[in-house]
Parts: C-alpha cells; structure tokens; sequence
C-alpha cells in the first residue's frame, strides 16, 4: 500500500464508491487497489471497467 493508493481509495469512496474508466487507457493504479482488496472490477466491455469499493476499500477511506 503506498500514499498514492490512499488518495485514490478515498477520491473514489468521496466520489460515491464508482469509478467508470473507458478505452485503452492503464489501469495498474486500479488493479492496484483490487490487489489490496479495496474494489472490484466489473467489466462493461471490451474496453470500459468499472471499479466498485468494497467494504475494505471504504474503510481504508477513512
């Protein structure tokens, strides 16, 4: 866990607890946290993921 994955954790559970992210775009930040067990991705398509904080995820936000 690094400060950077804090920031995002808690920009994201500050931001309703969704994150869509669309295209080809690097998403190893995200992964990051689903690493750590603080979202879930839930693939819309062939290039757009949404991440959802779980319960771990909000109280890391804290």
């Amino acid at each position: 866990m690094t400060s950077e994955d804090l920031v995002l954790i808690r920009d994201i559970v500050l931001n309703g607890g969704r994150k869509y992210t669309a295209g080809t775009i690097d998403r190893s930040r995200y992964e990051r946290l689903v690493d750590l067990g603080w979202l879930i991705p839930v693939i819309v398509n062939k290039t757009d993921v949404v991440y959802d904080a779980t319960d771990q995820g909000i109280a890391a936000a804290d």
